[in-house]
């Protein structure tokens, strides 16, 4: 049985609807990717979603409050 890579490839679409799309190579584990880049359809700089959804662990935030402490 062949291992799991590590990275995998995301498809990153334009949020400006013109079809323009990027690729990024990322690690599994990292969190959803959303990026300002340049669109030269719409020949502008505008937000880029990734195209489906992936699996990814949930991480519990941190607590720095220090309310253990009394």
């Amino acid at each position: 049985m062949a291992k799991k890579s590590i990275r995998t490839m995301v498809k990153l679409i334009s949020s400006a609807k013109t079809g323009y799309e990027k690729w990024f190579n990322i690690k599994r584990s990292s969190p959803d990717l959303n990026l300002i880049l340049y669109d030269p359809r719409a020949q502008r700089h505008c937000l880029f979603t990734e195209a489906k959804k992936r699996k990814i662990a949930h991480v519990t935030p941190k607590d720095f409050t220090r309310s253990h402490r009394v």
